[in-house]
């Protein structure tokens, strides 16, 4: 290991990137992984995003399975009803380690994030038919419950904003799923007691663990993008200046220069800063952690990360649902792939390499690799190009 530098120590952003990469823990090769692999791999992220779309498969699924290899589908949901990891606002809708319960006190709060509208104004009387309904029968879905939706992506019938609106303040937790439904259930029924008892920190001690577990999940980041990482309020985010300005002080993390000019970076104090690149050939989930920063993306990959599943086809540049591909340290090209599993196939649409990579064999070899370890581990038997 590199002997650990200075405050005032000019890093290489090569390094820089290098350290971005090496922090994910993406695997060389296809393994087998078990629920253990998953709960730790998760504390290591600090958390994991979800999201609904599973044109490939579930985006907490592709991230996982790039880190640990292919695991059986329905460990996720037996981790949240057991009380290992727990659901809720991080960087969107995460899957957290539930040591971290207490962290997200003030959230619960503020009653997280509104996506449940005003239920609570029009429909006052469901809160306590839903938890009783819940506490007679167990864990329940938003199907269990009556009631009509408005139309539109978030127009959502009053019992599931309801449940929504419980879950959001903590006072129910998503105990499972029933495949991508939310089952909820009473929170003293889902997160341990221990971690009920758990004394919430201070704003100030909260605002530094959050810090500290973002550098250290993610190796390297600016003092944005701790903030982006987490997406907290803005009335946190000159706290958190504070926050980082301890840690450093405190010997747990060192800000360093970068020799591209732009802001300094902030790395665990002991990173390694003269690492080789990683041999690694990967097809990344849209939503990986690696790209929550946009902007850090740009800087230190050169990658202009685009989302286009929202966008009407004509105005796509790459494609409806396209995965990065990491080769090496740099991201050196776009699949846009879909996965038809009644055919057992995973089908790529369209691949564009990035500007300025050259087509090889041993690209074309890599990319092969990838799709076959990304088809196996989301169990498909066959790749068609």
């Amino acid at each position: 290991m590199s002997r650990a530098p200075s405050a005032e120590t000019t890093v290489s952003a090569v390094a820089v990137r290098r350290l971005a990469i090496a922090a994910q823990g993406y695997s060389r090769r296809y393994r087998r992984a078990a629920a253990d692999d998953v709960e730790s791999t998760i504390r290591r992220l600090s958390c994991i995003q979800l999201d609904s779309i599973s044109v490939v498969d579930r985006s907490d699924r592709l991230a996982l399975t790039s880190r640990v290899g292919d695991y059986p589908r329905d460990t996720v949901s037996r981790l949240l009803a057991a009380g290992r990891i727990f659901e809720y606002w991080a960087h969107e809708a995460c899957l957290l380690p539930i040591e971290d319960w207490p962290l997200f006190g003030p959230t619960r709060r503020n009653g997280g994030r509104r996506w449940y509208g005003e239920v609570e104004r029009t429909h006052p009387h469901l809160a306590e038919q839903i938890l009783g309904e819940i506490r007679e029968r167990g864990p329940l879905g938003s199907r269990h419950f009556d009631g009509a939706a408005r139309g539109g992506m978030w127009g959502w019938k009053p019992a599931k904003a309801m449940l929504e609106l419980l879950w959001n303040h903590g006072e129910l937790a998503v105990a499972g799923r029933h495949g991508f439904q939310r089952l909820y259930d009473l929170t003293e029924r889902v997160v341990p007691a221990a971690v009920l008892g758990s004394p919430e920190p201070s704003e100030e001690e909260r605002l530094r663990t959050l810090a500290l577990k973002a550098v250290r999940a993610r190796g390297v980041l600016t003092e944005a993008g701790v903030v982006e990482h987490w997406r907290l309020r803005r009335e946190a985010r000159t706290g958190m200046h504070a926050a980082i300005d301890q840690l450093v002080a405190d010997g747990l993390v060192r800000r360093l220069a970068v020799d591209d000019g732009c802001a300094p970076v902030l790395v665990p104090a002991d990173a390694e800063l003269d690492r080789p690149a990683a041999k690694t050939a990967v097809l990344l989930s849209p939503f990986d952690n690696l790209l929550w920063d946009r902007p850090f993306a740009r800087r230190i990959l050169g990658f202009d990360h685009v989302i286009e599943v929202y966008k009407p086809q004509p105005q796509r540049r790459y494609g409806y649902y396209v995965l990065p591909f990491l080769r090496g340290d740099r991201i050196v090209g776009r699949a846009d792939l879909k996965a038809e599993r009644q055919a057992g196939v995973l089908v790529v649409r369209s691949f564009h390499r990035e500007p300025g990579v050259r087509g090889s064999a041993a690209l074309d070899e890599a990319f092969d690799r990838a799709l076959a370890r990304l088809a196996r581990s989301i169990g498909l038997e066959e790749v068609r190009r």
